[in-house]
């Protein structure tokens, strides 16, 4: 007796489990996202909604809100593993499309917001500013070919999930990493010299170098696990991460630019409580007064 329509029935089985664990996955990494701006929806209402519009409140909203509703319409599509809807090759191709869209935007949006804050931290040197631009420049014009280039070529199960990309979809997030990972030294090179001018303990320093700290920290990891899964994985399973870096992302940038705001509004009303003649309350305001600038100049 033949075993190849057991062998077919027990492959087809697999991709189901499989196509139904990265949905799966796709549904914590939007319930974590849901529960990130629900957390912080009150100092957003205060800090963000109430600000007159600027490009680093539009930057805001577009990294919080564009993952979030992208996971959101992926659900309808994906949920369980499949919604019995089918798609032809062409489909699948234009909705992968809108995924590296999507995709390149909040990485891009993301990058702008850490280059602004490296931007801040070293006082706005110009000569910095270029070479930023330069870097990034030549960053997003890379990424934005590799997506060109890899995502005709991706493959697809009958559910529209990839199933094998080709090999140089590997540089797309090497290239990122490494641009970030210059603006962090960037960022820690600034901080050790803050730390022997004296100033390295204040509170929205020390908030700069925290958030930077764990906002690198979990991008370089999400990332890199993409660029294994989309490497070494031939199945369903290879996308199970996509949805986490997004959530990821807008998680960072959102909180990049909210958090030293919150910080200096508190540090400001630190200030209100001190006496206005004491030796401590002049020395207060001048530190208030460099929290504020790096604040606003870093998001």
């Amino acid at each position: 007796m033949s075993t190849t329509p057991n062998l077919d029935i027990l492959s087809a089985v697999r991709i189901v489990s499989q196509t139904q664990a990265v949905s799966r996955s796709e549904v914590a990494a939007v319930v974590l996202l849901t529960y990130d701006i629900l957390t912080t929806f009150g100092d957003e209402v205060e800090l963000i909604w109430r600000k007159q519009w600027t490009t680093a409140k539009g930057m805001y909203f577009a990294s919080r809100y564009i993952p979030w509703m992208f996971e959101l319409a992926l659900l309808t599509i994906n949920i369980d593993g499949t919604t019995g809807l089918f798609f032809t090759m062409s489909q699948c191709r234009k909705w992968m499309i809108v995924q590296a869209v999507t995709l390149q935007l909040i990485v891009t949006i993301v990058d702008v917001i850490l280059m602004t804050r490296v931007y801040a931290l070293f006082n706005r040197n110009r000569t910095l500013l270029w070479v930023l631009i330069v870097l990034f420049c030549g960053e997003i014009s890379y990424m934005s070919y590799v997506l060109s280039y890899v995502t005709p070529k991706l493959t697809y199960n009958d559910d529209c999930f990839v199933t094998s990309s080709p090999p140089i979809f590997v540089s797309y997030w090497i290239v990122s990493l490494v641009f970030e990972t210059f603006l962090f030294l960037l960022t820690l090179v600034k901080f050790f010299e803050a730390l022997r001018r004296g100033w390295g303990h204040r509170p929205i320093m020390r908030q700069f170098i925290s958030d930077g700290t764990w906002a690198y920290a979990l991008i370089f990891a999400t990332m890199s696990l993409n660029s294994m899964l989309y490497k070494f994985v031939h199945s369903p399973l290879a996308g199970i991460c996509f949805t986490w870096l997004l959530s990821v992302l807008s998680i960072a940038g959102s909180r990049l630019v909210l958090n030293p705001r919150r910080r200096s509004q508190e540090e400001s009303s630190k200030l209100e409580d001190l006496s206005p003649i004491s030796p401590t309350t002049r020395l207060a305001f001048k530190d208030t007064q460099l929290d504020s600038s790096l604040s606003t100049n870093g998001f």
